[in-house]
């Protein structure tokens, strides 16, 4: 099981994943690779520094050979070092779920910061113009609180902005708005030829008016009575 569906509270689901672009990755580990290249050269340079024989021995081993031995131990440590920024990389991600946004970092220590949809006051998009060439950019996202969760360098910034968007419309839509059209005919229901069918019918539609919001459990209680103390 991911980190992320551990995460995920009752009825929440993942709608949109998005992570760091890949040029943060690629440079970190072109970076690497252009420090290996200079240190493997300074431990072949070490070679004609000190050839082998004379003074330049020791226990059979010449001073370039050693400066070359500890030049290949550096080189395989930053080799694991690029593998460990490809393991961040793959663990970075920014999440929107049906009631928040996440933001997942760490391999073996995980760090979340959420936002809760209904408490998000505002998005700012942050793209250079090489951003906008290769699609990535930053997104700061403001809360009541005033805080600010910050994504960096997000690969297809515009496409995040309009699936965090849509979830916060469908969010207020199912936790506080409604069309009065969609709940006046039950409000106004009541039992009917089919009798208990009808009845029980009509209870479950309120249930679920209920389930999704549209209903507070008190006009729920209240419905749910009346319709009964008519039988």
């Amino acid at each position: 099981m991911a980190y992320i569906d551990e995460m995920l509270g009752r009825d929440e689901k993942v709608l949109y994943i998005g992570r760091q672009h890949i040029f943060i990755l690629v440079g970190s580990i072109l970076a690497e690779i252009g420090l290996i290249a200079l240190i493997i050269a300074a431990g072949v340079a070490s070679q004609v520094a000190f050839p082998g024989g004379g003074p330049n021995v020791v226990s059979g081993i010449t001073v370039g050979q050693m400066v070359l031995g500890v030049c290949v131990v550096i080189s395989l440590t930053i080799l694991v070092s690029a593998v460990f920024d490809y393991i961040r990389w793959m663990s970075t991600e920014y999440v929107i779920t049906s009631h928040r946004v996440i933001r997942v970092r760490g391999v073996l220590n995980k760090q979340t910061i959420d936002s809760s949809l209904e408490k998000i006051n505002d998005l700012e998009t942050s793209q250079s113009w090489l951003g906008r060439m290769f699609d990535y950019g930053d997104i700061e996202i403001l809360t009541a609180a005033e805080t600010v969760n910050l994504l960096r360098k997000i690969s297809h910034p515009l496409d995040f902005k309009r699936a965090l968007l849509d979830a916060k419309q469908q969010y207020a839509h199912g936790f506080g708005y409604y069309d009065p059209s969609e709940v006046a005919p039950y409000m106004e229901a009541g039992p009917r030829s089919g009798g208990d069918a009808d009845l029980a019918s009509t209870l479950h539609q309120l249930a679920d008016l209920r389930d999704r919001g549209l209903l507070s459990t008190e006009e729920f209680e209240l419905k749910k009575r009346e319709l009964l103390s008519r039988i």
